[in-house]
C-alpha cells in the first residue's frame, strides 16, 4: 500500500454487485437485471422459467398451453370465482380492539373515514371498463397462471405516493420485469408501453403492487404451473391422443401380404395401384366422411391383414387421465369434486367448501390484504382491508339456525347477536344473555356429517390484530 493511497476514494461496493439469482436466471418469475457499462434496453427482458419450459419428451409448456389445458383452467376459474364474488370492506380498530366498518361507523375519525371511503371506492370500482368482479377474477387468473400479478396504480400526481390512486389496472405479467435497485426498492420495467406508462421510464415501487404466489428470493417467485411441466404436458398429451384416436379411429390400418414372389418392376406397379385404390377407398373429405359399399380387387394372391392400433383401453388412458387431473387439482389446491372430476356427497359439501376457503383461498386473501393494505393504507395503521368470507363459511340455512339457537341457549351470544349472524335486524330488549343450562335439541333435518361451517369464522380473512379474534 502506497503512502498516498489513503487519500484515494473508497471503491464503490455497488459497482461489483450482481443483481441476479443463480448466475443469470431465477427459478421463478422475475429476472433481476443489472447491466454494467451500458444502457439497459427495456425490451431486453430475461424471462426464463416464467415464459416456458420443456419436458423430457420435448413438449413445450408455456402460458399459451396452460390457458388451453382444461384441467388447469377449471382449477384457476374455481379459485377466481371464489375470490371475485367476495365483498370487500375497509375496517378500523375500535377503542375496544374490535374491528368496525370504517366507512359507516360514526366512531371512526374523520381522517380515517375519508381515507377508507377513497380506498373502498377504488377496490370496488377499480377502473372505467371493469367491474369489481371482472378485476379480481382477472387478478386471480394472473396470480395462478403466471405466479404473480402486477397492479399498476394511476394517481392524479404520479410522483406523489401519498395520494390515493384514482384507478388501478392489471399489467401483463409476461411483459414486465422487476429490478432491485441499490436503494433496495424495486423498479418495474415494461417491454411495451401500456395504460399510459412509457416503456422507457421504469415504474417506481409505489406505482405497482407486485404480489407473488410463491415468493422465493428478492422479488422473485416460483410459478407452479410452469414448474409442473411434466404433469401438465402429460395431461395435455392424453387429450391430444384421445382426439387423434377419435378422429382417425374409423379408418382401417393394415398391410397386404402374399406368398408369391413378385419381381421388382411388377412390385412397383402393384404398389402404386394398391396405393391409389386404398386412398380412393379410405380417403375422406369434409363432405364425404365415409364411403360405404366399396371394395378392392387384390391380385397375385394378396391378403389384407389388419393392424390393431394402441387403443385408449390399452393405454389405460381413463385411469391415467383421472390421476393427472387429481394431481393438478392438488397442485392448485382445488377439491376434485368442485370441477366435476369425481362425484362428491352432499352431506360433506360444506365441509369441502370450508377446507377450500381456509386452506386455499385464505392464503391468497391474506396476501392481497397485506399487499394492498401496505400500498393503499400507508400512514393509516388503524385501517385494514378485509374480504368478507363469513357468508360462504356459515353453511346451510338449517345449520346456521342450529348454530344460532345453540349459542343463545348456551348463553354464548345474545338473541340480537344471533339475529345479526342470520342477517336479521335487532329487536329491542334482546341484548341480554340467556341463563339456561338445559341443552337444546338440534332442529330436525340437520346432517351430523356436515360441519355447517363451524368454528371461529370471525377471524377468517383478517390480518394483524384481527387474527386474535
Amino acid at each position: 500500500m502506497a503512502i498516498l493511497d489513503i487519500f484515494k476514494r473508497k471503491p464503490n461496493a455497488n459497482a461489483s454487485e450482481s443483481n441476479t439469482l443463480f448466475g443469470q436466471t431465477a427459478l421463478g418469475n422475475n429476472i433481476l437485471r443489472n447491466v454494467k457499462g451500458q444502457a439497459t434496453q427495456s425490451n431486453n427482458q430475461l424471462l426464463y422459467v416464467t415464459t416456458s419450459s420443456v419436458n423430457t419428451a420435448g413438449r413445450v409448456v408455456d402460458m399459451s398451453m396452460l390457458s388451453r389445458n382444461s384441467t388447469v383452467m377449471a382449477c384457476v376459474n374455481a379459485k377466481a370465482r371464489a375470490l371475485a364474488q367476495l365483498p370487500i370492506k375497509i375496517m378500523a380498530y375500535g377503542e375496544d380492539g374490535k374491528l368496525i366498518d370504517a366507512v359507516t361507523n360514526p366512531n371512526v375519525s374523520t381522517r380515517d373515514k375519508a381515507k377508507a371511503k377513497a380506498v373502498y371506492s377504488l377496490l370496488n370500482d377499480p377502473n372505467h371498463y371493469q367491474s369489481s368482479f371482472e378485476f379480481w377474477f382477472q387478478w386471480s387468473m394472473w396470480y395462478d397462471l403466471a405466479g404473480e400479478t402486477f397492479t399498476a396504480l394511476w394517481r392524479k400526481e404520479q410522483t406523489n405516493p401519498s395520494l390515493t390512486p384514482m384507478e388501478m389496472y392489471l399489467l401483463d405479467s409476461t411483459l414486465i420485469t422487476a429490478q432491485i435497485t441499490p436503494t433496495r426498492y424495486p423498479t418495474y420495467r415494461l417491454s411495451t408501453s401500456t395504460y399510459g406508462f412509457n416503456k422507457d421510464e421504469p415504474l417506481e415501487y409505489f406505482q405497482v403492487i407486485h404480489a407473488s404466489e410463491m415468493a422465493w428470493q428478492g422479488s422473485a417467485g416460483f410459478n407452479k404451473g410452469i414448474l409442473a411441466t411434466e404433469l401438465v404436458s402429460l395431461d395435455q398429451d392424453i387429450d391430444l391422443y384421445s382426439n387423434f384416436i377419435m378422429l382417425n379411429g374409423a379408418k382401417p390400418s393394415g398391410m397386404f401380404v402374399t406368398d408369391a414372389v413378385i419381381p421388382d418392376a411388377k412390385f412397383k406397379e402393384i404398389a402404386a395401384r394398391l396405393k391409389e385404390a386404398w386412398t380412393s377407398l379410405t380417403g375422406s373429405k369434409s363432405t364425404d366422411l365415409s364411403k360405404p359399399g366399396q371394395g378392392m380387387l387384390l391380385d397375385n394372391g394378396m391378403k389384407y391383414m389388419p393392424l390393431n392400433m394402441l387403443t385408449l383401453q390399452d393405454a389405460d388412458a381413463r385411469a391415467l387421465k383421472q390421476q393427472t387431473m387429481k394431481r393438478i387439482c392438488g397442485l392448485f389446491g382445488v377439491p376434485p369434486p368442485m370441477i366435476g372430476i369425481e362425484e362428491g356427497k352432499y352431506n360433506n359439501t360444506q365441509t369441502m367448501l370450508d377446507e377450500f376457503y381456509k386452506s386455499t383461498m385464505l392464503p391468497m386473501i391474506t396476501n392481497i390484504q397485506q399487499k394492498f393494505g401496505t400500498s393503499l393504507l400507508a400512514g393509516y395503521p388503524n385501517l385494514c382491508i378485509q374480504f368478507q368470507t363469513e357468508d360462504f363459511l356459515k353453511g346451510a340455512p338449517l345449520d346456521q339456525m342450529n348454530y344460532a339457537v345453540a349459542g343463545v341457549n348456551a348463553g354464548i351470544m345474545t338473541p340480537n347477536e344471533a339475529r345479526e349472524y342470520l342477517g336479521r335486524t335487532s329487536l329491542e330488549g334482546k341484548d341480554e344473555l340467556k341463563d339456561n343450562t338445559k341443552p337444546s335439541e338440534p332442529i330436525p333435518g340437520t346432517s351430523p356429517q356436515d360441519t355447517g361451517g363451524g368454528g371461529n369464522v370471525s377471524s377468517i380473512g383478517k390480518v394483524g390484530r384481527a387474527g386474535k379474534a
